[in-house]
């Protein structure tokens, strides 16, 4: 019965890193229990008040946790604002009516972001019976920011805010400085370079090396995915795609590839953010690559401020050619070889050379071309080299020169 009424606690399993630093990733933590009767609450009124811990159920959390694959049924959150209030998340912070919060329980200052239901710089306003939470590590939680807002009726248990300070106070930070870098990239590149090379060093992989073309290249490519509100490598909307910022950059290479993410990231965050997100890790630590660039540019996206990280890799691999490849090219050579004589004899006809001069000169003029290109070819090859753009267009423009050839042979011929 105390414990019913809230007198007594009642200690509650507590799992998962997105409370941290204020509640324990594995443990149980004493919470007073939130009850929904109307007798207790004439004789013992309580209700929750922002800043106030508590513990909610309901079918979008016993979806999650079943995908999760974990037991509890219940998320552990922090209420933020109560019903009335005016929510908005922007630049990292939680403004709420209209004013930037200060808070001390969270694990990183500038690290909250919108959701799939409540979205960066788009106000909304707690309605009746509902609370807005949020976990105290904003990178990682779940929150109202995917699962919407919370209602009353799903509070389990709760620690009011005023009991937290004895508890947890040792673990929260100093927030004096929270909004002295607002608007501003918090991101240490050389740290992330360095964090990146330990775990590919760890693989066994080789260092990726500095390159600040590579650097702006990604930002011009992060100008673009901001103004244009596109993130996708292939670049559909704005037509600007990687290979055209490293264009404009002044770089080039064989095998390369980007991935930007929004947020203020500091160097740690980012990192483990990119060993958890899907297609990252494999991305990061791939051994084709070995130079980086990353650009931290501070913008708007829907008159909202946000940061985008872009990241941009690239490295040589080489052709390794097949001997038949090069061959190929050695024996249409040997072919032009053999009939170029006889055409190029022609000339020395004088009443039939006058006759056919025109096609005369183009088929020597197309057999000179043809066996020109083909050499230069067979060299890139033989370096093991890769074909450059213009030699890569040879090879397409030849299967036309070929035709234009025999059908001036065969001209000529009859």
């Amino acid at each position: 019965m105390l414990q019913t009424v809230g007198i007594l606690t009642v200690n509650v399993p507590v799992t998962g890193a997105s409370m941290l630093p204020t509640l324990p990733e594995e443990g149980y933590v004493g919470f007073q229990r939130y009850y929904q009767n109307e007798i207790l609450e004439k004789v013992l009124p309580q209700s929750v008040q922002k800043g106030d811990i508590v513990v909610f159920e309901n079918e979008r959390t016993h979806k999650e946790l079943k995908e999760q694959n974990k037991e509890s049924t219940g998320f552990v959150k922090r209420v933020i604002a109560i019903e009335g209030d005016a929510v908005e998340i922007k630049d990292g912070l939680v403004y709420v009516n209209g004013q930037k919060t200060p808070e001390k329980y969270t694990l990183k200052p500038r690290s909250t972001f919108g959701g799939t239901e409540i979205q960066d710089c788009r106000s909304i306003k707690v309605e009746k019976g509902k609370v807005f939470v949020l976990g105290d590590n904003r990178k990682i939680s779940m929150d109202s920011r995917q699962i919407g807002l919370v209602s009353i009726a799903d509070i389990l248990f709760y620690i009011p805010f005023e009991k937290q300070t004895d508890r947890f106070g040792k673990n929260w930070r100093d927030p004096s400085h929270d909004f002295d870098t607002e608007h501003e990239s918090l991101f240490d590149t050389k740290l992330f370079i360095q964090l990146l090379n330990n775990e590919r060093i760890k693989q066994n992989l080789n260092k990726l090396q500095y390159q600040p073309k590579l650097e702006k290249s990604a930002h011009l490519r992060a100008e673009k995915m901001l103004e244009f509100d596109e993130f996708d490598s292939k670049a559909i909307k704005s037509g600007y795609t990687m290979k055209r910022a490293m264009s404009d950059a002044g770089y080039s290479n064989i095998v390369y590839g980007e991935f930007p993410m929004l947020g203020y990231y500091d160097a740690q965050e980012l990192f483990d953010a990119f060993l958890v997100q899907p297609g990252a890790r494999e991305f990061l630590l791939n051994e084709d690559y070995d130079e980086i660039g990353v650009s931290t540019f501070v913008g708007e996206l829907n008159e909202c401020p946000v940061q985008v990280v872009v990241q941009h890799l690239a490295g040589y691999v080489p052709p390794n050619y097949g001997a038949g490849e090069i061959q190929n090219f050695k024996d249409a050579i040997s072919k032009m070889q053999d009939v170029q004589p006889g055409w190029q004899r022609l000339e020395s006809f004088e009443e039939f050379y006058q006759e056919h001069k025109s096609d005369v000169d183009r088929i020597n003029e197309i057999i000179a071309i043809r066996i020109s290109r083909f050499e230069k070819i067979i060299n890139q090859m033989e370096a093991n080299k890769w074909l450059t753009e213009e030699q890569n267009q040879w090879i397409k423009n030849d299967i036309q020169l070929s035709q234009e050839q025999n059908a001036i042979a065969d001209k000529l011929n009859k």
